[in-house]
């Protein structure tokens, strides 16, 4: 089991799992990848005119290795660094992960979400990127992804997720038989009680709504 994985709770699945696009790196790219082009360059013009004097020119060609790794090492972490974020949409929830040793989660409870802002830019609409900003009344959670890969595709799953959490909100007719496991229900909702994704308040509306279907 992968360490997303390993924060879904009993019942909770995963609906669309993503992170950053590939323009993320660009900066990274363009720095490092100059560089390294510049050590290269210099290294080259260096050994041409010290070539007569051996040592001086064995002492560049070490500083010109240690140069190029510096730049090399610097990418694989930003690389790194951007395969370790990714963003999750749950049956329950917005899922944001990170960081490479130390890992950081920050989640918001769908039923908390009241709005959903997507901006595109023109490239962000030819490369398939934007900015996605989740409007909860709250600082904490899940609120703004920046670049995220495919953002309609994600928004989508995140609203069609949300409508589906009406499950536990009593709009059943009611001559609509009670076929649903109310306890399995209550069971589930303390667990989104016990990882604060619902207020106690919250749960005690909905158990006691759940409790007189029965």
């Amino acid at each position: 089991m992968g360490y997303v994985e390993s924060l879904l709770s009993k019942g909770e699945d995963m609906i669309v799992r993503s992170r950053q696009h590939w323009v993320s790196l660009l900066a990274s790219i363009l720095i490092n990848g100059f560089i390294v082009v510049v050590v290269l360059v210099l290294y080259i013009v260096l050994d041409k005119l010290l070539k007569p004097v051996g040592v001086v020119a064995t002492a560049i060609g070490v500083v010109a290795l240690i140069g190029v790794l510096f730049g090399l090492v610097r990418f694989g972490w930003d690389l790194l660094q951007w395969w370790a974020e990714e963003y999750i949409v749950s049956t329950r929830r917005v899922i944001q992960t990170e960081g490479i040793i130390n890992k950081r989660t920050a989640d918001s409870s769908l039923e908390k979400v009241n709005d959903v802002v997507l901006v595109q830019s023109f490239f962000g609409r030819i490369l398939g990127y934007g900015n996605l900003e989740i409007v909860t009344g709250s600082d904490i959670g899940v609120n703004l992804l920046t670049r995220l890969r495919d953002p309609i595709t994600f928004k989508t799953a995140m609203l069609d997720q949300k409508a589906k959490l009406h499950d536990f909100d009593d709009s059943r007719p009611a001559d609509e038989p009670a076929d649903r496991d109310v306890p399995k229900l209550i069971a589930e909702l303390d667990e989104l009680r016990k990882k604060g994704l619902i207020s106690d308040a919250e749960f005690s509306e909905k158990k006691a709504k759940l409790l007189a279907q029965l």
